[in-house]
């Protein structure tokens, strides 16, 4: 059966010696990356001083359908190994070509939940968070 949803977007999680598990994708959204303001101004400041810290570590929450990827997704979990995350769009009518929309080699799968439709397919959110 063919996850590929009416916006054609696809993404497919491998982790490191595990199985790989492809989803439809719904919708994604990202998050992270931001860099903190850290206060240095001390006593004798005639202004505030501050210094840029390190950034926040990315996160891409998936909005994804898939098969029978549970037991997959639960041994990553468990293994607490990286693996790498692919999202692409189905090739173009015109041309053939894929767009690649993100690649991480480097990312831990943080959470996933489903639910279950009478049809069989899981519906649910997949969070994945890219190693610095």
């Amino acid at each position: 059966m063919s996850l590929a949803l009416g916006n054609g977007i696809t993404a497919t999680w491998t982790p490191n010696g595990g199985t790989l598990v492809t989803f439809g994708v719904t919708g994604f959204s990202w998050s992270g990356g931001d860099r903190p303001e850290i206060d240095v101004t001390i006593g004798t400041s005639n202004r505030r001083e501050t210094y840029i810290g390190l950034a926040s570590p990315e996160e891409y929450t998936l909005s994804v359908k898939y098969n029978n990827a549970d037991a997959a997704l639960t041994d990553s979990m468990e293994n607490c190994g990286k693996g790498a995350l692919i999202v692409k769009m189905a090739p173009d009518d015109n041309c053939g070509t894929v767009e690649v929309l993100l690649t991480m080699t480097d990312a831990d799968l943080v959470s996933f939940n489903y639910t279950v439709a009478l049809d069989g397919i899981l519906e649910g959110e997949a969070t994945f968070r890219r190693r610095h």
